[in-house]
Order: C-alpha cells, then structure tokens, then sequence
C-alpha cells in the first residue's frame, strides 16, 4: 500500500506539487490567511472591533473636553453672574491681633444679648467665616433653665471669642461673640498696644 516518495502515479499529481511549492514559496501574512479571521455573520461585531470602536471614541471625547476647558480666553467682572458685590468685614482677636472673623455683617452693631451682651449674628441671614479652634461645649445656668455653649477660641492665644447653641458641624440660627473679644483693626489689640 505504501508507496515510494520519489514515485508519482500520474501528471496530475505532479502539477498539484508544482502549484503547491510555488504558493509555499510565498507565505501569505496572517491577516489575510482564512484561518486567522474571526468568522462573522452579517452585522456582528467581533471583541476587537468593539475595543477599537470604544477606544475611538474615548479619544474623541478627551479631544472634545480639552477643547472645552480653553473656550474662554478672558473673564472679567462682566463675565461673571455676580450681580451685586458685598464688602466683607474683617476682625481680629482683642488680645493678639490674629484674624478671626470674616462676615459680611458689622458684627460690633450686632444686636446684643441680654444675658451676656453677646453680639447675635443670625446665620441665615448673614454670611461669616470663623477663623478659630473649636472647644469643648459648657453648660450654664441661666434664670429660665441650662444653656449649652459650643465655644469656640482664637488659633494663636486661645481667647474665647464666641459660641453657637449647636456644635460646629450641624446648623445652628445664631452665633454669638463676646462683648470686647473681637477689634475691627489689628492695631487696636492689646499685643500692638505700646
């Protein structure tokens, strides 16, 4: 049955071999061999094809939002949807001068308390930044029950300077400062004093 491999039957066999050496000569790439492609029926999409596509449009967005971020080139007061200004008031610790409070009220005219002459800032009303370290809360007696204080103190000398009713995290309706804790000019603190 076996036969000889120097041995050819017929003509026919023999160009077979001539055309298969000269296809072999010539290997074909492997995007073009059928065994490589990914077999697909009409419409569908193989894996890569998908991460192309994706990748595509992943770079056109990042192209679309960088030139987004450069659209304006200058912005001026006119520009900005600020209708009214509001001057902010600054003050400072009576005792060293540090910055304390930013608002947008004059806290030395501040309605008063008749209990401590404290000033009442009402916070919906009033926008403020406290510049201080928050302590501990302290209870006192007052003639209609127990008033809780969240204190809090100036960074560098520790002076109270006020408290809420509520602690620092949680809304509170007003703030409260000290009668003399706080100046409206760093030079009126005792530490510029000569």
């Amino acid at each position: 049955m076996y036969l000889d491999k120097t041995a050819v039957d017929n003509a026919a066999e023999l160009k077979e071999i001539e055309n298969f050496k000269e296809k072999g000569s010539k290997p074909k790439p492997k995007i073009e061999d059928e065994n490589w492609k990914a077999r697909t029926g009409d419409g569908e999409l193989t894996l890569s094809d998908l991460k192309k596509r994706q990748r595509e449009e992943l770079n056109e967005q990042m192209e679309e939002s960088q030139q987004k971020r450069f659209k304006i080139v200058n912005f001026t007061s006119e520009d900005s949807h600020v209708v009214g200004e509001k001057k902010l008031f600054s003050y400072y610790c009576s005792i060293c001068g540090e910055h304390c409070i930013s608002s947008e009220a004059n806290c030395l005219t501040l309605p008063r308390r008749k209990t401590d002459k404290a000033a009442a800032l009402d916070e919906a009303k009033h926008f403020h930044k406290k510049y201080a370290n928050f302590g501990e809360k302290i209870l006192l007696r007052r003639k209609s029950g127990v008033e809780k204080q969240y204190r809090f103190y100036c960074r560098q000398c520790r002076q109270p300077l006020g408290y809420r009713s509520n602690p620092p995290k949680e809304t509170s309706k007003f703030t409260y400062f000290f009668d003399k804790a706080l100046v409206s000019e760093q030079s009126k603190a005792i530490a510029f004093r000569k």
